[in-house]
């Protein structure tokens, strides 16, 4: 009877190590992906480990951060100043701001249609990445308007409409 027991737990055992090992080949095989519907109806993957690893992607205290005191604050120290140079530093705002809204141009009115700083936190990380790569390399202002100007072509924004 006791044999029969033993027998009894060790194949009881083997079916919950059997079970551990099914449910942990079973999380394996996700890998942090999870499947979403975007505004459009498309289905997309989405990385949930990247989510969980950088926070919430659209952070608003984030996208002040990187606004605020990463992208005005490096223009407004490394653009030229003065009068003579505000029509230079609007051209590279508005591509900037044509980029963080993705697309929204500024028509003849003066509106836009659209708040750059209520953008995407990718789209003012990667601005912010130019802004820098522009200062380290020491850039001209014609340099720094080509690269946001080619992105936002590179994207389908277009250009200037005045």
């Amino acid at each position: 009877m006791a044999k029969q027991q033993e027998i009894t737990k060790s194949e009881q055992q083997r079916k919950n190590d059997e079970e551990k090992l099914r449910i942990l080949a079973e999380t394996d095989a996700v890998k942090g992906e999870q499947l979403s519907i975007t505004e459009t109806g498309k289905v997309e993957k989405e990385n949930e480990l990247r989510q969980f690893a950088l926070g919430s992607i659209e952070d608003p205290d984030r996208k002040y951060e990187v606004y605020y005191k990463g992208i005005q604050r490096l223009l407004k120290t490394h653009l030229p100043k003065g009068k003579q140079n505000k029509v230079a530093r609007d051209y590279i705002y508005e591509e900037k701001n044509t980029y963080l809204s993705r697309g929204k141009r500024i028509n003849k009115a003066g509106i836009r249609g659209a708040d750059g700083r209520m953008g995407y936190l990718a789209d003012a990380d990667e601005i912010f990445s130019i802004i820098m790569d522009w200062i380290i390399t020491n850039g001209s202002m014609v340099d720094l308007y080509n690269k946001i100007r080619d992105l936002n072509m590179s994207k389908g924004y277009g250009t200037r409409i005045f």
